[in-house]
């Protein structure tokens, strides 16, 4: 039997609109063939409740650095007094090394190119130079490669200092004469000690100078402390890794040459920065004694000095979801120009804490998938100060696991990013912060 045109009409009529109704009933489909925002994200929310408190750092690795800080900052009301301390140790030129037996050493240094100051570099410190006891058992002991030192670590020193300075400067700008050459801006040790100078000259080729081993055993390092924390109000960054400039630095001649130099370069794994901070009298100690658990404010420090800690009890609520993006945003309360004495960080980082473990460890948003490994992905991770002197993060991947149940809701860290070699100070608005309040951004798509 044949159909009518207005029959025909009538039935693909009725077959258009089945189609477009099961397209709009199927957001699989539709989201597969024309990718839409709704039908992708589902739903979105922002009304968590972020309780956040001010708690110390633990110590942390700090050993095998490559710019170091040294120096102290005093007499703060907010953030209380650091002191950043150095162990360093040095290396042969070469195994199986000897000076002539002609040589005479004229003078020897300790020598670290400036790479930055933090601080009031119109400051000045007092400085001393304490070799470490290599016959202690409390040494630097590294020619394994496997041990691990951390920022509260100490070592066994003689009992009288080898170098004592006062009123060093912070010069930065300041380039150095060597032997008519000029070179970078360093901080240059004097070794004047002639009892020192002739046992450098004196070792040979088979004994302390035949290898690193006992080189080590016989100079296991030098102490770099300072003596006037409460006048110093600045921390130098310092580079250990420049070959030509960082170690210990001989100046010598022999009979038949005149101006040589000899550089016993820095040993990276067994350089150890010490920090130690006291935050009597500071609005830091006031917000971590705070029993209630959610600050206006929480404060940030750089050299293992306090970090905020995150806790959102409402991703419990969260079921049968998948996460498809998750933003975290902080916000700085001071809001100081970047081009202040006391600078804001330009990264920070999100860390959760492994009880089972006593580690800490990045967020898998920095580690795992970025489009470029590290803070440098700001279109991913984030971490980086936007122009309104915010920080963002995206942490969909941390969050996703949270709520799976694959970590224990227990709380996560905001720190410095590379906090051993960054002494940035900052104070964040806090979870419950009227104006420049933690904000929590999670857009998800429900699953059935």
């Amino acid at each position: 039997m044949k159909l009518s045109n207005f029959k025909k009409h009538f039935f693909i009529l009725i077959g258009l609109m089945y189609l477009f109704a099961s397209c709009n009933q199927n957001p699989y489909l539709a989201t597969h063939l024309a990718p839409s925002t709704d039908n992708l994200i589902g739903a979105q929310t922002d009304s968590f409740q972020i309780f956040s408190r001010t708690v110390y750092h633990d110590s942390i690795p700090s050993y095998g650095l490559s710019t170091p800080v040294l120096g102290a900052l005093s007499n703060n009301l907010t953030y209380g007094n650091c002191v950043s301390t150095l162990y360093a140790q040095f290396n042969l030129p070469a195994n199986s090394f000897s000076f002539d037996t002609s040589a005479v050493l004229d003078s020897v240094f300790i020598c670290f190119p400036y790479v930055g100051t933090y601080g009031d570099t119109l400051s000045k410190m007092n400085l001393t130079v304490t070799l470490v006891d290599a016959s202690s058992a409390n040494k630097i002991n590294n020619d394994a490669n496997d041990k691990t030192y951390y920022s509260t670590d100490n070592f066994t020193l003689k009992s009288t200092p080898l170098v004592t300075l006062n009123n060093v400067p912070m010069k930065l700008k300041d380039s150095v004469k060597v032997y008519a050459t000029k070179e970078m801006p360093q901080l240059r040790i004097p070794i004047k000690d002639a009892a020192f100078i002739q046992m450098l000259k004196n070792q040979s080729s088979t004994g302390a100078y035949a290898n690193n081993t006992n080189f080590h055993d016989f100079l296991n390092g030098v102490y770099l402390n300072i003596t006037s924390p409460q006048t110093t109000n600045a921390l130098m960054q310092l580079a250990t890794n420049n070959a030509s400039i960082s170690g210990l630095k001989v100046y010598y001649h022999t009979s038949s040459a005149d101006s040589l130099t000899l550089l016993f370069g820095i040993n990276a794994n067994g350089t150890v920065s010490h920090f130690s901070h006291n935050f009597t009298g500071s609005k830091v100690l006031q917000a971590i004694n705070n029993s209630t658990g959610n600050d206006s404010v929480i404060y940030v420090t750089g050299n293992a000095g306090v970090r905020g800690k995150l806790y959102i009890p409402g991703l419990s609520n969260l079921k049968n979801i998948v996460i498809n993006r998750a933003t975290l945003t902080l916000k700085d309360v001071d809001l100081k120009d970047t081009a202040s004495l006391f600078s804001p960080p330009t990264n920070l980082l999100l860390t959760r804490y492994d009880a089972s473990t006593k580690t800490g460890y990045s967020l898998e948003d920095l580690t795992e998938g970025s489009p470029v490994y590290g803070l440098s992905s700001e279109l991913y991770y984030g971490g980086i100060r936007n122009h309104d002197g915010s920080y963002t993060f995206n942490i969909a991947r941390y969050l996703q696991k949270l709520i799976s149940g694959t970590y224990t809701n227990d709380g996560f860290f905001v720190e410095m990013y590379n906090a051993a070699q960054r002494p940035y100070q900052i104070v964040l608005g806090g979870g419950n912060n009227y104006s420049k309040k933690i904000k929590l951004k999670i857009s998800y798509t429900k699953i059935h």
